[in-house]
């Protein structure tokens, strides 16, 4: 059974929407409430008005409210839509944002049987789990923070292991060898982390019933089937062609129009 969406504490909600708009819109006021119509989505959903109620999601997510519980809803009410294109989108938009929340997982995967010629992809393997849970723990820019602090207390460090006589310069060699590694590791994940929210190297086809050629060209022959909530992987491009490549392994070439990047 599809999990529906789920009221998270009003006050929170309303607190990083309204935080968000600022961030994204700088000076300029919102038309209405972010928290007002988020609710007035939800009504919508309710009452079954499903399409009415994801194009509202969306209009919040289009303005740069990126919560989770946006995408999710949206997720669902997409998927109650009939598009189960935008309805992968958004699911997989909210696992970006919480990689290990169950509730999501389980409505993907509800998605993901009815979509034409889906092809599941290999579970990440145990360190590589960890890393990903590791990238969640800050943005680029905390990272990067980090790594600047870090990198000063490095610099003080090695002044003291310098300056300081006597037994003590054990503690602090050591202390200064600990802060290398972290200023190490911070920056190594603000450019990993960086480059993961930069790479749109992945995407889901929004159309049914895609016919993937073998050139990129209309006239070429076809290669296999495509269905509308399909996740791709892009590994080459032209102006008006997209190479994708399936989880096992297949590659063609379809209309880059068909694709919504993540």
């Amino acid at each position: 059974m599809l999990n529906y969406h789920q009221h998270i504490k009003p006050a929170f909600l309303a607190i990083a929407l309204l935080f968000t708009f600022s961030v994204g819109r700088g000076q300029s006021a919102p038309s209405a409430n972010p928290q007002h119509r988020f609710e007035e989505a939800n009504l919508l959903f309710n009452q079954s008005k499903y399409t009415e109620a994801a194009r509202a999601y969306q209009a919040l997510l289009d303005e740069g409210h990126t919560q989770k519980a946006l995408y999710f809803n949206a997720g669902n009410a997409w998927y109650k839509a009939g598009k189960p294109g935008l309805a992968v989108y958004n699911y997989e938009k909210a696992l970006e944002l919480s990689p290990n929340d169950a509730a999501v997982k389980h409505n993907l995967d509800l998605v993901n049987q009815k979509v034409n010629g889906f092809v599941e992809e290999l579970p990440l393997v145990f360190f590589q789990q960890w890393w990903l849970q590791l990238q969640h723990l800050h943005k680029a820019n905390g990272w990067a923070i980090g790594a600047v602090v870090l990198f000063w207390l490095l610099i003080a460090g090695i002044i003291m292991n310098v300056y300081t006589p006597g037994w003590r310069n054990h503690f602090v060699k050591w202390g200064t060898y600990v802060l290398g590694a972290l200023c190490a590791l911070y920056l190594l994940m603000a450019v990993d982390t960086y480059l993961s929210a930069n790479n749109h190297q992945t995407g889901i086809v929004m159309n049914a019933n895609i016919k993937a050629k073998t050139a990129p060209d209309e006239n070429s022959r076809d290669a296999f089937e495509v269905g509308e909530g399909m996740k791709v992987h892009i590994t080459d491009a032209t102006a008006d062609f997209c190479k994708i490549e399936l989880a096992d392994g297949k590659s063609g070439w379809i209309s880059c129009s068909y694709i919504k990047r993540l």
